[in-house]
């Protein structure tokens, strides 16, 4: 994981997601343009963020009164740009390199390209983003399998 910095509004997000649901989080971006609140949290932990029957997710949104997205973390970066457009389905994940910037495609089925990308483009988004802060990744590109 690279040299991350956070601000201390995002460190305070992580603080009270971590009080109300025993989750430990990687990171938190505080998106503006987009008014949400990007969580990654450790492998396993997404199930206590959401909670039983979405309650808790529902709970932190009145909370922070923003959107709040939430992205398993891996230390495989194939896993990491899989968790980052979920939920959907992720095909295959091909790192290229060329000239010292990585590339990464994710492969999706036709009908869960829209998914991925979200709507104005929101997940795409978040996975360049993430991509880019954890693993240094210039570019994702999202692709349908034939």
């Amino acid at each position: 994981m690279s040299n991350i910095r956070m601000s201390q509004e995002e460190l305070r997000f992580i603080s009270i997601l971590e009080g109300l649901t025993g989750a430990l989080a990687v990171d938190c971006i505080w998106d503006k343009t987009e008014s949400r609140v990007i969580f990654v949290v450790h492998r396993n932990d997404t199930g206590k963020v959401i909670g039983r029957g979405g309650t808790t997710i529902r709970r932190l949104r009145d909370h922070f009164q923003k959107q709040i997205d939430i992205v398993e973390y891996s230390e495989r970066l194939e896993v990491f740009a899989s968790n980052t457009i979920a939920p959907a389905k992720t095909e295959s994940v091909d790192i290229h390199e060329k000239s010292g910037k990585k590339t990464v495609v994710i492969s999706v089925i036709p009908k869960e390209k829209g998914k991925a990308i979200g709507k104005n483009g929101r997940n795409i988004q978040r996975s360049r983003l993430l991509m880019k802060r954890h693993f240094g990744v210039n570019n994702v590109i999202i692709q349908s399998t034939p």
